[in-house]
């Protein structure tokens, strides 16, 4: 099998799985053990504060706008 075969292969795969509603039901079984059901994934919101002024700061911000103290994050495990 090819590479341009084998990825036609898996995306009539992908479509079939999203768009197919005994696939989802037979994979809802098989995860879950009842047909229909859907998985969630939900991630935990990280809440990043200044160590200095305390001020809640987005993500992506490497500095706070209050004090100017650097960012420090928490450490993934």
């Amino acid at each position: 099998m090819d590479a341009n075969s084998l990825q036609k292969r898996m995306s009539d795969i992908q479509n079939n799985a999203t768009n197919d509603p005994s696939f989802q039901n037979a994979l809802g079984k098989l995860f879950s053990g009842r047909p229909g059901y859907k998985p969630v994934i939900e991630t935990k919101q990280v809440i990043i504060k200044c160590k200095h002024c305390g001020k809640i700061m987005d993500d992506s911000q490497k500095f706070c706008d209050e004090c100017g103290a650097r960012v420090e994050r928490p450490q993934k495990k």
